[in-house]
């Protein structure tokens, strides 16, 4: 089941590569496979569309992913399913990075460099790309009431006297 998630860059046909597939949660959630830290409380697994492409020795992974984790409302702290979702872009080269670039080539800086044969580890580069994504203050909902500043009270179930 893993074995379809590393990709080796060298050696890949001129037509690239693409995946169009749900990964499970339980491979994300997964700590020892990766190097990458493993997510917890998903509730879904995550649907990866995404494309790896050679084009003139840059390999471009390029795509789109969404899923479900468990979260807890920064207003009313009640946790609830929060659908999120983001893309992945991403440019590897192979060999190794030069020392300084005089031509001052910014695709070539933003590169990743892997020494050959390049392997990669997709579960990785999809863990790596929900954790940028995360958001630090997410709500339940746009009407959510929060919580009473003095009683404390979840407005959203209960009229409080305050």
């Amino acid at each position: 089941m893993l074995g379809k998630w590393l990709v080796t860059l060298q050696g890949l046909s001129s037509t690239g590569r693409s995946w169009d597939q749900d990964v499970a949660r339980k491979l994300l959630e997964d700590d020892s496979i990766g190097s990458i830290d493993a997510l917890q409380g998903l509730s879904s697994d995550f649907h990866w569309q995404v494309v790896l492409e050679n084009i003139g020795g840059i390999y471009r992974l390029e795509g789109q992913w969404q899923g479900s984790m468990m979260r807890h409302c920064s207003r009313c702290n009640t946790p609830f399913d929060c659908k999120v979702s983001g893309s992945t872009q991403r440019d590897y080269q192979l060999g190794k990075q030069m020392e300084s670039m005089s031509d001052g080539d910014e695709s070539e800086a933003e590169c990743e460099y892997l020494l050959p044969p390049g392997s990669i580890n997709l579960l990785d580069v999809l863990r790596e790309d929900i954790w940028l994504a995360w958001q630090a203050d997410v709500v339940c909902s746009e009407t959510c009431k929060g919580l009473c500043s003095y009683c404390g009270c979840n407005r959203n179930k209960v009229t409080c006297e305050c």
